[in-house]
């Protein structure tokens, strides 16, 4: 019987356990995964496609044998975690090369899952050009299919972060794109300063966005897609259902705790409601500070963070996560487009009392040359003052711009104190009013 079993082979579940192997070298650990390949960067899938990585697998950074040889960490690939029995201490698993069904018991557990893509009820997911860009195998179907079929027209079915940048991937082999989205508008999570960037740029690149539509059959044709809508129909030659995903958790049972969606509700320490079981990931909850409640945030970061913590207390240490914030950041085109904390609309919807200050301005002297502009604002709370979340939109560096304001909102500043914040400056890299203190010192507490 493992000392530690871990369900999954991927950023949360190999953190926990090289932190359980750290702590204690000779520890029968054991790892599952269901698909061949493990830890490798989802994220990049979108610029492989773009080109802008040269292959599918620059994005993994071991495989099993890499893993083994290098962290002393066995990962049994194609094994899927069917069901779990907490009163057994025992997890049912399926061989899915043999077919073979067994349990495996356990005395402690950690379960990193992460997401399996929502699945629209109307497409036919086996039809030959039908994707949905979850993983490494999916994008190598997807670059085998772009490179042998050379499609000139494709659907995407959902304008979340995956749709976009998959979006600005299609856009750069010259393939004309129609996106489809339920939601009125793109990147409906994101404040209405960054989605009135991303429809700009949309515009500017000629893809077709049709928001509030809902798309009610995929059917296929020969080599030809009609994508039907209450008002029309659409003739593609590749279609993308990108509609977003959910927690990896059917097997579990239903008495280990979880919000709506599925996602495993755990503790700052990785613990779920059951006793020896962890969770970590895509598939878990995770403490939001700004809300001071669990919440489903799935992102990478957060998951290697969640995954070393619960590791280091599967293996005896006692730490806490003190949270996330919400910050996030992707690259549409041109922009670099971020957010941390609450928006206005988020603030609003939480019955807080909020309000904004906005500044525009370069990212770096503006005699200095490529200096872009950044469009910022700042979230606060009345009258207090205290920065609740900020966003920015620019062509220049994004992520330089948000994170002292992450670490603001992580603080629990006020803006007066963000306004005299004392910010780098030299012509090259940062003018001499950064934005966020321009933004702070329009409040009337600078």
């Amino acid at each position: 019987m493992p000392d530690f079993f871990i369900i999954g082979g991927d950023a949360a579940g190999l953190s926990a356990a090289v932190q359980i192997k750290r702590k204690i070298p000779d520890a029968y650990l054991k790892v599952i995964n269901k698909g061949e390949i493990i830890s490798y960067a989802a994220c990049g899938i979108p610029y492989v496609i773009s080109g802008d990585i040269p292959s599918a697998e620059k994005l993994v950074h071991f495989t099993p044998e890499s893993m083994e040889k290098k962290k002393g960490i066995s990962v049994e690939i194609g094994k899927e975690a069917m069901e779990i029995f907490p009163e057994e201490n025992a997890v049912g698993v399926k061989d899915l090369k043999t077919g073979k069904h067994y349990k495996e018991k356990y005395k402690k557990l950690l379960i990193a899952t992460g997401t399996v893509p929502n699945k629209l009820p109307f497409i036919d997911y086996k039809e030959e050009g039908v994707f949905c860009l979850s993983n490494i195998q999916d994008l190598k179907q997807v670059l085998s299919y772009l490179r042998d079929q050379q499609p000139q027209k494709a659907a995407i079915i959902g304008a979340g972060n995956i749709g976009l940048e998959l979006a600005e991937g299609l856009v750069s082999r010259g393939i004309n794109v129609h996106i489809f989205e339920l939601l009125p508008e793109p990147a409906i999570t994101w404040p209405s300063l960054i989605r009135e960037a991303i429809k700009k740029k949309m515009d500017e690149k000629n893809i077709q966005f049709s928001g509030g539509a809902s798309v009610k059959e995929v059917t296929k044709k020969g080599k030809s897609f009609t994508l039907k809508t209450k008002e029309d129909s659409h003739e593609f030659d590749v279609v993308f259902s990108v509609a977003g995903a959910k927690p990896a958790t059917d097997f579990c049972p239903e008495k280990i705790k979880t919000l709506d969606n599925g996602a495993l509700i755990i503790d700052q320490k990785g613990n779920t409601s059951e006793p020896d079981i962890y969770s970590a990931g895509d598939c878990a909850s995770v403490y939001h500070k700004v809300l001071d409640r669990n919440v489903y945030f799935p992102l990478g970061s957060t998951a290697n963070k969640m995954g070393r913590i619960s590791g280091m207390n599967m293996a005896g240490k006692d730490i806490s996560f003190p949270g996330i914030v919400g910050t996030q950041i992707f690259k549409f085109f041109e922009l670099s487009l971020a957010k941390t904390g609450l928006s206005l609309e988020e603030a609003e919807k939480e019955k807080i009392d909020a309000d904004v200050s906005l500044a525009l301005r370069l990212d770096k002297a503006g005699y200095y040359p490529d200096s872009r502009k950044a469009k910022a604002e700042i979230i606060y709370q009345k009258p207090s003052g205290k920065i609740l979340g900020a966003s920015v939109s620019t062509e220049g560096n994004a992520a330089q711009l948000i994170d002292p304001v992450a670490v603001a909102v992580f603080a629990g500043l006020n803006v007066k104190q963000l306004g005299w914040f004392d910010a780098a400056y030299t012509p090259p890299f940062a003018p001499v009013w950064n934005a966020w203190v321009s933004a702070s010192l329009k409040h009337k507490l600078g």
